[in-house]
């Protein structure tokens, strides 16, 4: 007999607390090591055909489902309530797609009487109720695996009411109605269909919300994680990229909380599950690296193999790791010895024209990060994001300063970090042998040109699908834009973006995209578009309050965090962000003052980070966007492109949070609130 656990379990499992918790573990562990269930107090739940509970506690249940091959533990939660949910669910393969499902029985709609008696003189206006569905055959809705009982429900369920289709039909039904009430095509979510004899368990569509457990090991890291539940539970469109055989580079897309990160995790373990292959999970930067290594750990627990082939390292002490052996232990250039370097070029009368700030950015964003060695190649780098224009004497004169730079760090025997890139790359065009068959690297679209040109490098010495990368254009915050094909990326025909998110209720998701463009064209033509996107449940709308001054502000937020505890909220599951170290102090207080404690973090630190509830503090109009960011712009016309970023930071921001958002400042506010307000 095998046991399996569902979705629906490990989400029930996770509304109790810590101590019901554990006894609900201690009975699983129990019955995983007797699925029989002998020696358990098991009863069966009348008119719920294959449903029995077992006693956890006096008040605690266990909702299983079993027949002669499997049992399934299906929910948990207490006595009456246990009771309830297995008599308004079957189990029951779906007649057309053959995937396994937890259907709910339709409940009869009653006619509701008329709040009054409309009198000759008061003959009410007819409203007409928008009915997304009221046309579609029963074949379209089959197809995409509504139960044949959930038919006319679906039909006749108006616009108003789409949402809570999630919490009553199987994820792909639900998840296509939605997109097609949205503006998508029913015909994109056309479900797999099983093979005759094939176990319904493991149909793609069930495999989303039901998992076989293979020994107490498995058991017991998927239910003391709470990243179990994505972490196993892939949508079809999560699972196909990543299994597909890639014929290049490839690259996965969406809004934040989509699920690109889980989808770079199961692809890494996915190929690190060949024999022959070697692969590195990378990202920008250690912390996200440190987060991924520790979802790792949970996903291989019972694959012990994939995991010795597979290694997670932030991209920057990968390739310092490889350069050390190649060439050994380099020594990098500091800012200060950079920015020293151009002053003592202009004091001997260089770079007449030019300020300091410009030269400094120039050599960040154009020289150094393109690893320009001469003045034909500066003459020909695209000045993308560089919007200042400049004439062949002007670029003679900077590039003066440049050599001069160069001559200095190699008078040092320092190098950039940039230089390190550049000259591994070479060696890996040359035949130098890297110890990775595949790198999968997460968060994409903060690679620097020197981190793409690397790993072009290494794409083109491995297989045709050897590199793999999820990101989103609109979490950008680190660098300008550029071209990837130009560098020898090109993921044209291999890009793929998400729609369904998981991770961040309707509202907080909705209100965060106000701050992007609905669709965001990169400069390969690859366009990342949020037409379309669904989340698959619903929360409060976001909180945007602006105060009088910042004592104001602390009692406000400091309310707001209290009111979060006395939810049920634990500390750990609530953050407060800030833009930069400046505003650490505000949040502080706040924290002080509502007597928690909680995470406080800048915006960059939180990315790749989520909690049920978050607060951006002080987002005033002098903090964002970063008034000495753009004061120290030394091209004008790059404001433009300053401000795009900051807004991208805003963004990660706020998308960090699953179920509750704040924002909060002084007024008059940032400009970036009059958008989502």
């Amino acid at each position: 007999m095998t046991l399996l656990y569902a979705a629906t379990f490990t989400k029930a499992l996770d509304r109790l607390t810590a101590a019901e918790q554990k006894q609900v573990k201690i009975t699983a562990f129990d019955l995983a090591q007797d699925e029989s269930g002998n020696g358990m107090q098991l009863h069966r739940v009348e008119s719920a055909a294959g449903f029995w509970t077992a006693r956890v506690s006096q008040d605690i249940r266990i909702v299983l489902h079993k027949d002669r091959e499997h049992t399934l533990l299906a929910w948990v939660g207490h006595h009456d309530e246990a009771y309830r949910w297995a008599k308004r669910r079957k189990l029951v393969p779906h007649e057309r797609t053959g995937a396994m499902q937890l259907v709910e029985v339709v409940e009869r709609v009653e006619e509701r009487p008329a709040p009054f008696e409309a009198t000759a003189q008061e003959v009410p206006t007819p409203v007409a109720v928008e009915r997304p569905f009221a046309d579609l055959p029963d074949d379209a809705l089959l197809d995409v695996g509504v139960p044949r009982e959930w038919l006319d429900a679906v039909r006749d369920t108006d616009v108003v009411r789409v949402d809570d289709l999630f919490a009553s039909l199987p994820d792909e039904a639900a998840e296509a109605l939605l997109n097609f009430a949205t503006g998508g095509r029913l015909s994109d979510h056309v479900a797999i269909k099983a093979a005759p004899g094939t176990d319904p368990f493991t149909h793609p569509d069930a495999q989303r919300r039901f998992r076989a457990v293979e020994g107490l090991e498995e058991l017991k890291a998927a239910l003391d994680a709470p990243f179990a539940q994505w972490a196993v539970f892939l949508h079809p469109a999560q699972r196909a990229p990543v299994t597909r055989e890639w014929n290049g580079p490839a690259r996965v897309s969406g809004s934040a909380g989509t699920g690109k990160t889980i989808v770079g995790l199961h692809r890494a373990v996915h190929l690190a599950s060949r024999q022959y292959a070697r692969v590195l999970l990378t990202t920008f930067s250690k912390t996200l690296a440190k987060s991924l290594s520790g979802k790792v750990e949970l996903m291989t627990e019972a694959l012990p193999d994939a995991r010795q082939r597979l290694s997670v390292r932030a991209i920057d002490q990968a390739v310092h790791e490889l350069y050390t052996g190649a060439f050994g232990q380099p020594n990098l250039a500091t800012t200060a010895q950079i920015r020293a370097a151009i002053k003592a070029a202009a004091d001997t009368g260089l770079g007449a024209g030019h300020s300091p700030e410009f030269l400094f950015e120039e050599w960040e964003e154009l020289v150094d990060a393109w690893g320009l060695h001469d003045l034909e190649s500066y003459a020909r780098v695209p000045r993308i994001g560089r919007r200042t224009r400049l004439g062949p004497k002007q670029r003679e004169g900077a590039w003066e300063v440049f050599a001069f730079v160069r001559k200095r760090l190699a008078e040092r025997n320092v190098m950039t970090s940039a230089d390190i890139y550049g000259r591994l790359s070479a060696w890996v065009n040359a035949g130098g042998q890297l110890p990775f068959t595949h790198i999968v690297v997460d968060e994409a679209q903060d690679l620097s040109v020197a981190q793409a040109r690397f790993l072009a490098a290494a794409g083109r010495a491995g297989g045709p699908d050897s590199l793999f990368f999820t990101g989103d254009l609109g979490q950008r915050i680190f660098h300008l834009p550029f071209s990837w094909a130009r560098l020898g990326l090109d993921v044209r025909g291999r890009a793929q973006v998400l729609k369904v998110c998981y991770r961040t209720s309707h509202q907080i998701r909705s209100t965060a995209d106000r701050l992007l463009e609905p669709e965001i064209v990169d400069l390969d033509g690859n366009q990342e578009s949020r037409r379309g996107t669904v989340s698959v449940f619903d929360g409060p709308a976001p909180l945007v309050r602006l105060f009088p001054n910042e004592d104001a502000e602390t009692a406000g937020v400091s309310e707001w965090l209290r009111a979060r505890l006395d939810e049920g909220m634990n500390d750990q599951e609530l953050a407060v962000l800030v833009r930069g170290q400046e505003q650490l102090g505000r949040a502080r207080a706040a924290l002080k003052t509502a007597g928690v404690d909680i995470p406080v973090i800048t915006m960059h630190d939180a990315k790749g980070l989520e909690f049920r509830a978050v607060v951006v503090m002080a987002l005033d109009d002098d903090v964002l966007p970063d008034p000495e960011r753009l004061a120290g712009v030394g091209d004008v016309a790059d404001i433009a492109a300053i401000q795009d970023t900051e807004r991208h930071l805003l963004y990660v921001a706020a998308t960090r949070a699953r179920d509750r958002l704040m924002l909060s400042g002084v007024v008059p506010g940032s400009e970036f609130l009059d958008d989502i307000r």
